[in-house]
C-alpha cells in the first residue's frame, strides 16, 4: 500500500501534542500569535487567565463549532457509482478508526510506522466482515485502495478539547467493489458504526448519524444513514434530461390559414380561357379551337400542381392571447422549479444542457451565474451547496401581452414577481449544515420555438433567513 503524506513517529517526544490543558495552551498561543501578528500571551499566572483570554477572543465552544471537521467522531463518506465499479471513498479521524476497528497503538494520536502495517488487513478485515455492499443482490467484496494518513496542522489543536490531536489526525482510502454485471440497477450499501456524537450531549451522548451522497448518472444525491436506519439502497432512475424535468405546459398551437394564391390565379386564367375554348362562333378553324383547349387545359394542370406542391401559398397566423393569470402561474411554477433542478446535475455541461431546457438562449449564462452564485455559502468555505428545497411563498402576475424577439418574430410573453425560499446544504464529514436564503424578482417568461422559456430576471431582494417552520429538512 501507498503511503503519502505521512510522518509517524518522527517528531521528537517534546513536541508531541496529547490534547491536553498544556498543549492547549500552546496551540492557542501560536494561534492568537498567527491571529493578530502582535499579541503575546503568557499562560504562566495559570489556566484562570487562559480561560479568561479564549472567551475574549470569542470562546473556545464558538470556534470549535464553526471548525470542520469538528471535535469527536467524523467520518466523510462518498459513493461513486460507475458502469464496472462502485467505489467508496472514506475519510475519517482516528477517533471514528477506534470506534470502527481494532488497532493497538503506543499513542491514541499516532500510528507509527510499523503499526500502520497493521492498517490494511485491519481495514479489509472490517469491510469484508461487517460493512456490507451488495450489487444487484450480490455481495460484493471490496478492494482497499489510496490507503493515506495526513500530518495535520497542530496549531488547529484548539478546536478539539476532547479528542485532541486524535480527532484532528485522518485517514482516507478508497474501496472499489467490481461491478458483477455492468451497469448496476441497484446498489446497497450497509454501514455498521456509529459512534457517540459528544457534540449534542457530552455526558451521554447519542449514536452519531452520517450524512454522505451518491454520485451516479451525472446527479449527486445525498442521503442519511443511522444507528436505526443503517443501509441505503441506490436504483437507476435512467430516462433523459427531460424525464428529469418538471414538465411544463405545451403552447397552445395557432390558428394557421393558407391560401393558395398562385393556384387560384392560375384557375380564373383557365375560367377566363374557356369561352375561347369551348365557346363562341362556330365559323373557328378547327386548329384555333384546339389551341385553346390546349391553353385552357395546361393551366387548369398548372393551377392542380401548384396546389398539391403547396406553391404559391401565403399561410397567416391568428395571433394568440397571452396566458390568464390561472395559466401563467401553472407555467411560471415548474420552469422556476427546473432552474434548481438543473444544479443536481455534476458536470457544468449538464447543468446548463438542463437550463436551456428552461430559460431562452440569451438568458442562460446569466441564469446560472445567478443562481450558481446564491449556492456558494461562504462560511462553509466557499462550499457549492445542493439545493434541499425550494418552496414559493408568493407568484403574481404583473402583465402579459407579447414581445419580440431577435428575428422580429411576435411570441405571447408575461410578468411575474415570485417571492421563494431556498433550502441549500452541504455535506461534509459526516454532518450537513443547512442555510435558507429569501428571493423576491420579476420574471419574464415568452414563448419560445422549444416551448415556454424565461427570457430574464430582476432579483429585486436577497437575504439569509433564518427559517424556523422545521428544525430539520430531508436532504
Amino acid at each position: 500500500m501507498a503511503l503519502q503524506n505521512r510522518r509517524i513517529g518522527e517528531e521528537a517526544a517534546d513536541s508531541r501534542c496529547r490534547g491536553g490543558p498544556a498543549c492547549l495552551e500552546g496551540a492557542v498561543r501560536s494561534t492568537l500569535g498567527t491571529m493578530t501578528g502582535t499579541i503575546q500571551v503568557d499562560f504562566a499566572p495559570g489556566r484562570i487567565m487562559w480561560i479568561a483570554l479564549l472567551i475574549a477572543v470569542g470562546g473556545i465552544l464558538d470556534v470549535v463549532r464553526a471548525a470542520h471537521p469538528q471535535d469527536g467522531p467524523h467520518v466523510d463518506l462518498r459513493i461513486v457509482i460507475e458502469d464496472d465499479r462502485v467505489v467508496l471513498n472514506v475519510e475519517m479521524n482516528l477517533v471514528f478508526l477506534d470506534e470502527m476497528v481494532d488497532l493497538d497503538r503506543e499513542d491514541p494520536a499516532r500510528i507509527s510506522r510499523e503499526e500502520w502495517a497493521d492498517v490494511p488487513m485491519v481495514l479489509e478485515d472490517h469491510f469484508l466482515n461487517d460493512a456490507i455492499v451488495r450489487i444487484d443482490g450480490v455481495r460484493v467484496d471490496p478492494e482497499l485502495e489510496g490507503l493515506q494518513i495526513n500530518d495535520p496542522d497542530l496549531r488547529l489543536l484548539p478546536l478539539f478539547p476532547v479528542s485532541g490531536e486524535q480527532g484532528l489526525r485522518k485517514i482516507r482510502f478508497e474501496l472499489v467493489y467490481p461491478t458483477p454485471e455492468a451497469p448496476a440497477d441497484r446498489v446497497e450499501i450497509v454501514w455498521t458504526t456509529y459512534p457517540p456524537d459528544i457534540l449534542k450531549d457530552l455526558p451521554d451522548p447519542p449514536p452519531i448519524a452520517i450524512a454522505a451522497d451518491v454520485q451516479a448518472e451525472g446527479l449527486r444525491v445525498p442521503f442519511v444513514i443511522s444507528a436505526d436506519e443503517p443501509a441505503y439502497t441506490w436504483y437507476r432512475r435512467g430516462g433523459d434530461l427531460e424525464s428529469r424535468l418538471a414538465p411544463v405546459p405545451t403552447p397552445p398551437t395557432p390558428v394557421e390559414a393558407s391560401w393558395p394564391i398562385l393556384a387560384i390565379c392560375l384557375a380564373i386564367l383557365a375560367a377566363g380561357c374557356m369561352p375561347m375554348a369551348f365557346g363562341g362562333s362556330r365559323s373557328r378553324s378547327r386548329s384555333r379551337v384546339l389551341g385553346w383547349v390546349a391553353v385552357e387545359t395546361t393551366l387548369i394542370s398548372l393551377a392542380a400542381t401548384v396546389l398539391v406542391l403547396d406553391v404559391g401559398t401565403y399561410t397567416t397566423t391568428k395571433s394568440l392571447a397571452p396566458p390568464d393569470g390561472i395559466e401563467a402561474e401553472e407555467i411560471f411554477r415548474p420552469l422556476h422549479q427546473n432552474i434548481y433542478r438543473a444544479f443536481d446535475y455534476v458536470e457544468e455541461g449538464s447543468i446548463y444542457d438542463a437550463l436551456a431546457r428552461t430559460a431562452d438562449a440569451d438568458f442562460v449564462d446569466a441564469l446560472y451565474r445567478t443562481i450558481f452564485r446564491g449556492l456558494v455559502m461562504e462560511e462553509e468555505g466557499g462550499a457549492v451547496a445542493r439545493v434541499a428545497r425550494v418552496r414559493p411563498l408568493e407568484i403574481d402576475v404583473l402583465e402579459s401581452g407579447a414581445e419580440r424577439d431577435s428575428e422580429g418574430r411576435e411570441w405571447p410573453s408575461f410578468r411575474i414577481r415570485c417571492r421563494w425560499l431556498v433550502d441549500g446544504v452541504v455535506t461534509h464529514w459526516g454532518h450537513s449544515h443547512a442555510r435558507t436564503n429569501e428571493y423576491d424578482a420579476i420574471w419574464s417568461v415568452a414563448e419560445r420555438p422549444g416551448g415556454w422559456r424565461l427570457t430574464g430576471a430582476e432579483i429585486t431582494r436577497q437575504d439569509r433567513v433564518e427559517d424556523d417552520t422545521d428544525d430539520e429538512f430531508e436532504i
